[in-house]
Order: C-alpha cells, then structure tokens, then sequence
C-alpha cells in the first residue's frame, strides 16, 4: 500500500486538501447512514397511550404580541376541548400589545395579563412572567400547555394530555400542523417541512426511544419539571433549550402524534428567511450552550440519550460540513484522481435525494394529508436549498438575539379547515 506525504505535492498540487476532503466526506457519509437510519423510525405508528379518566389539571398559556386578528379562534377551540372545564383555566399574556390583543382575549373568555417591557420583549420573556404569576395564585396545576396565538388546536388535545401524563410522559409536543398549507408556495413549502419533521424526526425518535424536541407550541410539560429546571430561557428557541435543559435532568421530550395543533405559516419567501434565520440562530446558541453540558453527561452517566441528543443538536454543523466538502471539491475542480484519491462511494448522498423526493409522498400517504398543497412540491427544493444560506449567516451571526415577531392574519376556525 502506497501512502502519500501530506507535504509533498502531485502535478503542483498539495495533497493536504485531499485528507482534508477525505475526513469531510466521511462525516458526511456518516451523517446521511445515521439520519436514514433514524427516519426508518418514522415508518411505524406507536401504540395509542391507554385512555384515562380525566383528573390533571391544565394552565393553557398563549403569549401573544399584536394578535387581535388571530386570538378569538384559538380561544374558541381551547372552550371546546372534549376536556372537562374546571380542569383547566386558560391565559393570555399580551405582551407589549399596541392593539386590541387583550380585549379580544378577554371577550373570548380568557384570563389576560398585560405585560409591557420593551427591554425584555419575547415569547420566553413572556412565558417566564406566566410561569412567575400563576406560582402565585395558589391554584395546583398538573401540567401547563402552551401554544401561539395564531394556533387552532384539534378537541381532544387536553385528553390525549391528560393521558399521556398519567401514562408517566412529562414533556410532550404534538403534532404540528398548518391552517393554510394551499396560501402560497413558500406557506405549503414551510407545511412540507413541519410535515416531514413530525413523522421522519419527531415520531422516528420517538419509537426509537430518543429525546424529541419541543416545537415552540402544541407543547404540555408537567408542573414538577417546570418547578425543577425552570424557565429561564436565553436563546431564541425557547422551545429547544427546554428540552436539552430537560435532558440534563433525565426528562425525555415526547410525541403525540394521536393529537394536532394548527399554526400559520408566513406566506413570503423573505418573511420566512426571517423566521428561519431566527430559529437557526436559536439552534446555533442552544448547541454552544448546551451540548457540551449534555456530551459531559451523556459520558459520564454512559447515557446514550443524552450523548445521541448532542449529536442531534449539531445539525447546523452537519450543513458546514457537507457545504466545506463540496466546495473543496469545486476547488479540487471536481478530478481527485490525479491526486491519487479515489472518493467515497456516493451511494449515501443519493439516497437522501432521493429520500427527500420519496419522504413528502410517504408523508401524503402515512398521515392522510390534503392533497392541493402538493402542487408546489417542485418548488420545494428551492426553500430547501435556501436553508443552507440561513444556516450559515447564523453559524456566523450566533451572538445576534434580535427577536422579530411574526406577523399573522388567518383567522379561520377550526371547522372551517379544508383536509
């Protein structure tokens, strides 16, 4: 066998690039094999939690900044959750409104807590006040759900909750779903991705046994594991550092796929740059927060969860990767051999094409979706592609906080929903 000198140099070429290149690509083949391996998960559906008798008690919280136009249908369908209702009380926090937020909110019978800090603006700002005012209202809660305030959510939520606490699950997100799938490319666009999320990642962990994540709404976490780790969220995705912060505490994030929420998805394709910008950017500090806690403990209490959980968090890196190895091999000029390398077979990269063509109709099929929005699926591959572009402006732009609401109109009701 024949070894080449990382210092010596073939037709004036430097063969360094190519042990660069190998690495690269060997990490890329053993993202694609791993996250092939995981979607297998996503085949088969679990086993419904067995039915109980309703008896937790539920704090329905919705943060909510400039919702007016939104409000009162999510209120609508929390009244008509098939959930007895002195078992839960439901609440709004308007936070920094300049609308008609909170009276709407009232009007629709909820309980309203006006929130104004201009310093301190946010979803996880405004979940921390709930949290800090219903500690001190004396009532005992079971458990807080939490949802957007553009969310409709299907009537069996509280129940399927209900169930699945009783069942020993402590932090649980649902299914997320969109109301307005058929509104634009990029808002089918952005349905394909929380559809392919909720059965290939979600559900996919969730048989195999591994920590979920939490979706930002949809989500029911149990009153003791709020008292013990807190809410004290510092990065964009509250949702997600929630749940690596769960993790270090030994609570799994689960998934109800029996039960869904409904959000709506942005319209623009500019708007979404924004919004996923926001939610990479927030991945990018939970994964320089929290992964190394959770390496630390998943070796030193030889916790596979825990240590599979970092790995997961490191997607965004998973796309520096692939991108640092497919432009070394554009620089290369695309013919290693003249350097003496043979590249790696190629099979994995083309099963995730074709997985990303296949996933979306097995997605249509497994969990029955509707139909029209899949007339934008050739332009998929154009949002696809453009997350590479957000992932690496937040791989670059990690420190940036900046919170920028999403502005939401569709205020449909449950009922008029077309599935």
């Amino acid at each position: 066998m024949t070894y080449l000198d990382p210092a010596a140099t073939v037709i004036g070429a430097p063969v360094w690039p190519v042990w660069l290149l190998r690495g690269l690509e060997a990490a890329v083949v053993f993202v694609v094999v791993y996250n092939l391996a995981v979607y297998l998960g996503g085949l088969r559906n679990p086993r419904p939690v067995p039915r109980t008798a309703p008896r937790m008690r539920f704090a329905v919280l919705i943060p909510a900044h400039n919702e007016e136009a939104v409000i009162g249908p999510l209120i609508e369908s929390l009244w008509r959750q098939e959930y007895p209702r002195h078992l839960y009380d439901v609440f709004v926090i308007a936070d920094n409104c300049s609308d008609g937020t909170a009276a709407a909110a009232r009007a629709a019978g909820a309980h309203v807590w006006e929130r104004f800090d201009t310093r301190r603006r946010g979803k996880q700002y405004a979940i921390a006040y709930a949290l800090e005012r219903l500690a001190g209202l004396g009532r005992r809660y079971d458990a807080v759900a939490m949802f957007d305030a553009d969310n409709l959510v299907e009537p069996n939520f509280l129940q399927v909750m209900n169930d699945r606490l009783a069942a020993g699950e402590k932090i649980i997100q649902a299914y997320v779903d969109a109301k307005n799938p058929d509104d634009s490319w990029v808002a089918a666009a952005f349905a394909f991705s929380f559809w392919m999320s909720n059965r290939w990642r979600l559900q996919a962990r969730h048989n195999w046994g591994l920590c979920g994540a939490l979706a930002g709404t949809g989500m029911c976490i149990a009153w003791e594991v709020l008292e013990r780790v807190g809410w004290d969220a510092r990065t964009l995705t509250e949702d997600l550092e929630f749940s690596a912060k769960a993790l270090l505490h030994g609570y799994v994030t689960t998934f109800a796929r029996e039960t869904r929420i409904y959000d709506e998805k942005v319209t623009g394709f500019v708007a979404s740059c924004r919004q996923r910008l926001r939610w990479a950017r927030g991945n990018v500090q939970v994964m320089l927060i929290h992964a190394p806690r959770l390496l630390w403990a998943g070796v030193r209490q030889l916790d596979p969860v825990k240590f599979e959980f970092v790995f997961d968090l490191t997607r965004p890196l998973h796309l520096l990767v692939t991108a640092a190895a497919s432009s070394l091999t554009v620089l290369a000029g695309g013919d290693l051999s003249r350097w003496g390398w043979v590249p790696l077979p190629d099979w994995p990269l083309r099963l995730t094409m074709l997985f990303a063509v296949i996933g979306p109709l097995l997605v249509l099929v497994l969990d029955r979706l509707p139909l029209r929005p899949y007339r934008f699926l050739p332009l998929l591959p154009i949002f696809q592609y453009s997350w590479i572009l957000v992932v690496l402006w937040a791989l670059l732009t990690p420190r940036n906080r900046q919170w920028v609401p999403t502005v939401h109109t569709r205020a449909v009701r449950l009922g008029e929903l077309s599935r």
